[in-house]
């Protein structure tokens, strides 16, 4: 690989990165943070796209990552029961893997969607640097674990 694809790689991503961080700033969960914790969330995550039905999460399953819609819906499912439809701006996955427990539900998006992926190493790193995001995840658990728990 030549110097000019790796600069033209590189500003590729940090365009990417700077749409993420907008596109974050769109949702109300995220509205209030600051352009520099947006910036510093979407460096940390890799952006995906489903065509269709995709599992992100499969109950019971050792935790690795966490997930946010960007666009498109994903089901949440206990068992073969749906508890609950999620739109763009919902995190998911986030209470297994912050608390080192198996996951309590299945989540498949409904049709095409876009996701940011956070691996947990990331996810630590920034829930310290960004106090933000570390409040709104505790709000987003509080919000989602009741639901799957009475279920079980």
């Amino acid at each position: 690989m030549n110097r000019r694809e790796t600069t033209e790689a590189k500003q590729a991503r940090e365009q990417q990165y700077a749409e993420d961080a907008r596109r974050l700033k769109e949702f109300p969960s995220f509205a209030k943070f600051s352009d520099g914790d947006l910036a510093r969330i979407a460096k940390a995550t890799h952006r995906t796209s489903t065509s269709g039905p995709w599992p992100l999460i499969r109950e019971q399953t050792p935790s690795d990552a966490c997930y946010i819609l960007l666009s498109g819906e994903a089901g949440v499912y206990v068992g073969q029961q749906r508890i609950a439809v999620v739109g763009p701006g919902e995190v998911l996955g986030e209470s297994a893997l912050r608390h080192g427990k198996l996951r309590n539900a299945t989540v498949t998006t409904t049709g095409k969607a876009e996701v940011l992926h956070i691996a947990r190493n990331d996810l630590s790193r920034l829930l310290d640097e960004v106090p933000a995001l570390r409040k709104m995840m505790d709000e987003t658990v509080a919000r989602h674990v009741p639901e799957a728990a009475d279920l079980s």
